[in-house]
Protein backbone atom coordinates (compact mmCIF):
# COMPACT_ATOMS: atom_id res chain seq x y z
CA UNK A 1 0.00 0.00 0.00
CA UNK A 2 1.40 3.49 -1.40
CA UNK A 3 2.03 6.12 1.69
CA UNK A 4 0.04 9.23 0.69
CA UNK A 5 1.97 11.24 3.46
CA UNK A 6 1.87 13.35 6.67
CA UNK A 7 -0.50 16.36 7.53
CA UNK A 8 -0.07 18.24 10.58
CA UNK A 9 -3.56 20.17 11.59
CA UNK A 10 -1.64 22.03 13.82
CA UNK A 11 -1.16 25.34 11.35
CA UNK A 12 -4.63 25.18 10.13
CA UNK A 13 -5.60 25.39 14.20
CA UNK A 14 -3.70 28.33 14.31
CA UNK A 15 -4.60 29.71 11.48
CA UNK A 16 -7.97 29.02 12.27
CA UNK A 17 -7.63 30.54 15.80
CA UNK A 18 -5.78 33.67 14.54
CA UNK A 19 -8.56 34.35 12.36
CA UNK A 20 -11.15 34.39 15.06
CA UNK A 21 -9.24 36.69 16.78
CA UNK A 22 -9.00 39.25 13.51
CA UNK A 23 -13.09 38.41 13.61
CA UNK A 24 -13.94 39.33 17.22
CA UNK A 25 -11.41 42.22 18.07
CA UNK A 26 -11.73 43.67 14.72
CA UNK A 27 -8.13 43.72 13.70
CA UNK A 28 -8.47 44.09 10.04
CA UNK A 29 -10.61 47.14 10.47
CA UNK A 30 -7.31 48.44 12.73
CA UNK A 31 -5.09 47.44 10.11
CA UNK A 32 -7.07 48.98 7.19
CA UNK A 33 -7.36 51.78 9.16
CA UNK A 34 -3.10 52.13 9.94
CA UNK A 35 -2.52 51.35 6.48
CA UNK A 36 -4.59 54.60 4.80
CA UNK A 37 -3.62 56.58 7.30
CA UNK A 38 0.48 55.51 6.58
CA UNK A 39 0.01 55.38 2.50
CA UNK A 40 -1.64 58.95 3.19
CA UNK A 41 1.61 60.59 4.95
CA UNK A 42 3.32 58.79 2.60
CA UNK A 43 1.84 60.36 -0.21
CA UNK A 44 1.88 64.31 1.91
CA UNK A 45 5.47 63.61 2.24
CA UNK A 46 5.44 63.38 -1.61
CA UNK A 47 2.97 66.09 -2.17
CA UNK A 48 5.08 68.41 -0.14
CA UNK A 49 8.70 67.62 -1.80
CA UNK A 50 6.62 68.47 -5.14
CA UNK A 51 4.62 71.69 -4.03
CA UNK A 52 7.00 75.31 -5.27
CA UNK A 53 8.28 77.06 -2.56
CA UNK A 54 7.90 81.08 -2.67
CA UNK A 55 7.34 81.60 0.88
CA UNK A 56 6.87 78.10 1.99
CA UNK A 57 2.80 78.55 3.18
CA UNK A 58 1.77 76.13 0.46
CA UNK A 59 4.05 73.60 1.24
CA UNK A 60 3.28 73.70 5.40
CA UNK A 61 -0.35 73.97 5.00
CA UNK A 62 -0.91 70.19 3.81
CA UNK A 63 -2.61 68.13 5.60
CA UNK A 64 -4.25 64.48 6.30
CA UNK A 65 -7.20 64.36 8.08
CA UNK A 66 -8.88 60.92 9.80
CA UNK A 67 -9.50 57.82 8.35
CA UNK A 68 -13.78 57.71 7.69
CA UNK A 69 -15.53 54.34 6.59
CA UNK A 70 -18.23 56.12 4.54
CA UNK A 71 -20.45 52.34 3.78
CA UNK A 72 -18.47 50.00 2.04
CA UNK A 73 -15.41 52.25 1.84
CA UNK A 74 -12.60 53.66 4.04
CA UNK A 75 -12.07 57.46 2.74
CA UNK A 76 -8.77 59.59 3.97
CA UNK A 77 -8.44 63.23 2.98
CA UNK A 78 -5.15 64.92 2.04
CA UNK A 79 -6.08 68.93 1.88
CA UNK A 80 -4.63 72.20 1.87
CA UNK A 81 -6.40 74.93 2.81
CA UNK A 82 -4.82 77.87 1.27
CA UNK A 83 -7.13 79.07 -1.34
CA UNK A 84 -4.62 79.81 -4.41
CA UNK A 85 -3.87 75.53 -3.70
CA UNK A 86 -5.88 74.83 -6.40
CA UNK A 87 -4.79 77.50 -9.13
CA UNK A 88 -0.87 75.90 -8.23
CA UNK A 89 -2.24 72.36 -8.51
CA UNK A 90 -4.13 72.50 -11.80
CA UNK A 91 -2.87 75.64 -13.68
CA UNK A 92 -4.52 79.23 -13.80
CA UNK A 93 -5.58 82.35 -16.61
CA UNK A 94 -3.17 85.22 -16.11
CA UNK A 95 -2.28 88.82 -17.12
CA UNK A 96 -4.24 91.53 -16.83
CA UNK A 97 -7.12 90.44 -19.82
CA UNK A 98 -7.25 86.63 -18.34
CA UNK A 99 -5.39 85.26 -21.62
CA UNK A 100 -2.29 84.31 -20.31
CA UNK A 101 -1.63 80.98 -18.69
CA UNK A 102 0.37 79.33 -15.88
CA UNK A 103 0.56 75.62 -16.05
CA UNK A 104 -0.39 73.46 -13.29
CA UNK A 105 2.48 71.48 -11.16
CA UNK A 106 0.61 69.10 -10.43
CA UNK A 107 2.00 68.12 -7.27
CA UNK A 108 -0.79 66.49 -5.60
CA UNK A 109 -1.86 64.63 -9.27
CA UNK A 110 1.32 62.92 -9.87
CA UNK A 111 1.88 62.09 -6.34
CA UNK A 112 -1.32 60.22 -6.19
CA UNK A 113 0.13 58.31 -9.40
CA UNK A 114 2.67 57.07 -7.23
CA UNK A 115 1.34 55.64 -4.49
CA UNK A 116 -1.12 53.75 -6.83
CA UNK A 117 1.87 52.17 -8.63
CA UNK A 118 3.54 51.19 -5.36
CA UNK A 119 0.21 49.77 -3.82
CA UNK A 120 0.08 46.18 -4.98
CA UNK A 121 3.50 45.38 -3.46
CA UNK A 122 2.75 47.82 -0.51
CA UNK A 123 -0.48 45.80 0.74
CA UNK A 124 1.12 42.57 -0.29
CA UNK A 125 4.09 43.35 2.67
CA UNK A 126 1.41 44.41 4.80
CA UNK A 127 -0.99 41.52 4.61
CA UNK A 128 1.92 39.28 5.02
CA UNK A 129 3.16 40.82 8.19
CA UNK A 130 -0.60 41.04 9.66
CA UNK A 131 -0.67 37.19 9.23
CA UNK A 132 2.30 36.58 10.66
CA UNK A 133 1.11 38.10 13.61
CA UNK A 134 -1.56 36.23 13.87
CA UNK A 135 0.25 33.39 13.20
CA UNK A 136 2.28 33.83 15.81
CA UNK A 137 5.58 35.04 13.68
CA UNK A 138 4.70 31.43 11.78
CA UNK A 139 4.15 32.38 8.54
Amino acid sequence: MAKLGKFEFGEIERLAKGMKQVVDNRVIERWIRDLLLELAYRAEGKIKRKTPVDTGDLRRRWTVGNVERRGDAYVVEITNNLEYASFVEYGHRTGKDLTGWVDGRFMATISMKEIERMLPGYIEKKQVELLEKIMGGKV
